[in-house]
């Protein structure tokens, strides 16, 4: 029996065909031992991938693709390939995602193209129409619905706060993919940011009249690529949506040390001069105080600005899901008093 070594040199880390196995001499025994042994995986109909040279959504795309030409990934797929975050839509305390390799494959088909052949129990295929430009290559040369197409896929189901989400991060990834030679590097972040949003809308004129795309439109105007989080995008649409102002973002500010820090979120409060900034919103996932040491530099962060007058309100990830008054509200209190 051939080696994972030995299957990795013949037929790489992509999947591969019983026929293609047949060329070179291994058989269907070959494969079957190699399956039993944990050499190969079986990712389809007479379809074998080397066991962890690919995860195995990545490997059913793939075998999907090469049965169904017209296929491309897209949605929570989609942005699995491209690290966006998926919406969690309000989603209740304590539940989860299953994963994207526990999850039907999330596809749509390109202009001109038909159907699945074959029934697929694994597969939720879309019946959004996916012009040619909205399709690119995803890392492994699969195709895949480029960020901001897939962006505005998440986005389209879902309400504001949920929906500047995959916005934002599509938006963030599209600057920092731009060709280092283009003139979007060579920008101001406001017009870099300008033009991303114009290929939002452009995006979004493609699929006017489509599901959803109208609430995608509203939402455009409040996209902001300096959003650093899913939770950030959350916390700010949730504002936004009780419609207070919307806060400015990453946002420098001194304490009475005379360090400098930056703040999630900004807001003036009344009285105060434009852009001062005095009230922070700080958005705190789980991760982002890993460890006593770094919760008690933020602690001293919190000491030294609070001394030189600026007003924090903190919110969680819980609360952005699902419970947005117990920091709105307090908000609240302080931009309308």
């Amino acid at each position: 029996m051939l080696s994972r070594r030995e299957f990795l040199s013949t037929f790489g880390a992509r999947p591969f065909h019983v026929a293609e196995a047949a060329k070179v001499g291994v058989g269907h025994d070959r494969l079957a031992r190699a399956c039993v042994s944990g050499v190969l995986v079986r990712v389809g109909a007479g379809w074998y991938v080397v066991a962890d040279s690919a995860t195995t959504w990545e490997a059913r795309l793939f075998v999907l693709h090469r049965e169904n030409p017209g296929v491309v990934a897209c949605g929570r797929t989609a942005a699995a390939i491209w690290g966006l975050p998926v919406p969690p839509c309000g989603r209740p305390r304590g539940a989860t995602s299953l994963g994207v390799d526990m999850e039907p494959m999330e596809i749509g088909f390109r202009d001109g193209f038909g159907g699945l052949r074959g029934r697929r129990p694994d597969v939720m295929a879309r019946r959004w129409k996916i012009p040619e430009h909205h399709v690119t290559e995803g890392p492994r040369g699969e195709p895949v619905t480029d960020p901001l197409r897939t962006a505005i896929d998440l986005a389209r189901r879902a309400a504001l706060p949920f929906a500047l989400g995959p916005l934002d991060a599509a938006s963030r990834l599209e600057l920092s993919q731009a060709d280092p030679w283009s003139s979007i590097k060579s920008m101001s972040p406001h017009d870099a940011s300008r033009i991303v949003d114009n290929r939002l809308r452009e995006r979004c004129a493609d699929l006017v009249g489509g599901h959803g795309i109208a609430g995608v439109v509203r939402a455009l105007a409040h996209v902001n690529p300096l959003a650093e989080s899913l939770l950030e995008s959350l916390v700010r649409g949730r504002i936004i949506e009780s419609g207070l102002p919307t806060p400015r973002l990453q946002v420098p500010v001194i304490g009475a040390s005379g360090r400098n820090y930056r703040a999630d979120m900004a807001l003036d409060l009344p009285g105060e001069p434009k852009g001062s900034g005095r009230l922070l919103i700080e958005a705190d996932g789980l991760s982002k105080y890993d460890g006593p040491e770094v919760l008690a530099e933020e602690k001293r962060r919190q000491h030294d600005l609070e001394r030189r007058d600026y007003v924090f309100v903190r919110a969680l990830y819980v609360e952005a899901v699902v419970d947005p008054v117990a920091f709105v509200s307090v908000i609240r209190r302080y931009v309308q008093p």
